[in-house]
């Protein structure tokens, strides 16, 4: 009974703290341009088609999770303040899946040790509250998991829903992102490994898995013909991404991260004949692992940069499930223990040095466009004339401003918020004096004055976390 009750402790304390470190102060800071945009995509109010056109023009992913946010808006209101708390509760979702995942079906004995890492990860909690698709990305990958180890061990579980299942979340994970197509290869790479093993495969899991692909070659065909820019602001690969393989982000810093890839690695070598010989998960999830970095690079190598940490987001569940999967084959119960402890005191440790756990203790620190305070400083000023800096984007100059006019004017932090906004590019005329707005997010480090107003000069300057802001007027 004590055993019973100490485990319900536990996992009531761990839903907590998942839930916790989501929700709290969840708009405490403002929207990166890439939320703005999302949220301008999504706006409930606007037709299908010209949803479908500021999704193209403006968007680089497909358009599954605008749609979701486009039906959450359209039920609960189109507003700033409850926008993130969609993503966030998918965030929440992947990590409850994930750990019932491990325990029910999996039947894993590292339950306590999976929900502590899933929990305190900074990574997951850092995307939890943007108004992103990575976070419904991380859903509906644990979800297709799930149901793609209850298809592939069809015998253990005989249901054809499961199969309906893996085949519907495999059309959403194509339809959320497009290295999710990397995942979809290696359910092709997995079953002709089980071929080779000669295991018998159904008929209809051939069909599934068949649809799969064809519906996977029409949406990159289809994605590509449509795909309006290439992002800018990706680097090249420097020597340092293969030091740490993004693992000093995933996991929170390079010391934690440096000390998740050896463990990874040494748990892999020391179990490799285990996974490799036998019909597992592990293998399946080294799979995706290797080609998930793999492809992007030589793609990247061969064509434009392409290997961002956030497109593999996935991988930081992927690891952490593979780890406890992986230490859960220790025989030994002590060293077992002790690994599970030290890593436990490692996440939790660094954790403790990040903002999310720092805001109970003293005022919170802002990383993101501190919107707030320049809207205030333009509010205190005789001038509410407001432009915004759109000389190095990439993308449509005028739908970007578009789409910040339109988060200004839901701008929920500042009450009787006097400003007049223009887009400058559709303009002619202006005023002998207005505030321009750099968003280092949009135009990076480069905020220098527009060329069309040389004949300006800065009379007053002021640069708030990633935002600059500039009074100017006309010297002439």
């Amino acid at each position: 009974m004590y055993r019973i009750n100490l485990n319900f402790l536990y996992f009531s304390a761990l839903i907590f703290i998942t839930i916790l470190f989501r929700l709290y102060n969840i708009n405490y800071e403002d929207f990166w341009i890439d939320e703005i945009i999302s949220f301008y995509v999504s706006d409930p109010s606007i037709s299908f088609n010209e949803f479908v056109q500021r999704h193209k023009t403006l968007e680089n992913s497909p358009f599954l999770f605008n749609f979701f946010l486009r039906i959450y808006f359209d039920i609960f209101g189109y507003d700033t303040s409850i926008a993130r708390y969609l993503p966030a509760t998918f965030n929440i979702f992947s990590v409850f899946l994930l750990v019932y995942f491990y325990k029910e079906i999996f039947k894993g004995r590292s339950v306590i040790f999976l929900f502590i890492l899933l929990a305190f990860n900074i990574y997951i909690i850092k995307y939890s509250q943007e108004l992103r698709l990575y976070s419904w990305y991380l859903l509906i990958f644990v979800i297709n998991i799930f149901y793609f180890y209850k298809t592939v061990n069809y015998k253990k579980f005989e249901t054809k829903i499961n199969k309906y299942f893996f085949f519907i979340s495999s059309i959403f994970l194509i339809l959320t992102h497009p290295f999710s197509l990397i995942i979809v290869f290696c359910y092709s790479l997995f079953f002709i490994y089980l071929f080779f093993k000669e295991e018998k495969i159904p008929f209809d899991l051939i069909l599934i898995l068949g649809l799969i692909n064809i519906f996977s070659i029409v949406f990159i065909i289809s994605f590509i013909s449509h795909t309006t820019h290439q992002p800018i602001w990706i680097e090249s690969i420097d020597l340092k991404f293969f030091t740490n393989f993004f693992f000093s982000k995933f996991f929170g810093s390079r010391i934690i991260g440096g000390i998740y890839l050896i463990v990874i690695f040494f748990l892999i070598y020391k179990f490799l004949k285990d996974i490799l010989y036998e019909k597992n998960l592990e293998f399946f999830l080294l799979l995706v692992a290797f080609f998930s970095y793999l492809i992007p690079i030589i793609y990247s190598y061969i064509f434009n940069p392409a290997v961002v940490d956030r497109y593999l987001i996935y991988l930081v569940l992927l690891f952490i499930l593979l780890l406890t999967i992986l230490i859960d084959k220790i025989q030994t119960p002590n060293r077992r223990v002790l690994l599970s402890i030290f890593l436990i005191f490692c996440t939790i440790g660094n954790f403790s040095t990040e903002t999310t756990f720092k805001q109970f203790l003293n005022e919170n620190r802002i990383h993101k466009p501190d919107l707030k305070s320049t809207l205030f400083k333009i509010k205190n000023s005789n001038n509410f004339e407001v432009t915004l800096n759109l000389e190095n984007t990439y993308l449509s100059k005028n739908e970007i401003s578009n789409a910040f006019q339109n988060y200004i004017r839901k701008y929920k932090k500042i009450t009787n918020l006097q400003i007049n906004y223009f887009n400058y590019k559709n303009k002619t005329i202006y005023e002998k004096q207005f505030w321009i707005i750099c968003l280092n997010d949009l135009n990076g480090n480069d905020c220098s004055i527009p060329k069309k107003f040389s004949n300006y000069k800065v009379i007053e300057e002021e640069s708030f976390n990633n935002i600059n802001v500039k009074l100017i007027e006309n010297s002439s």
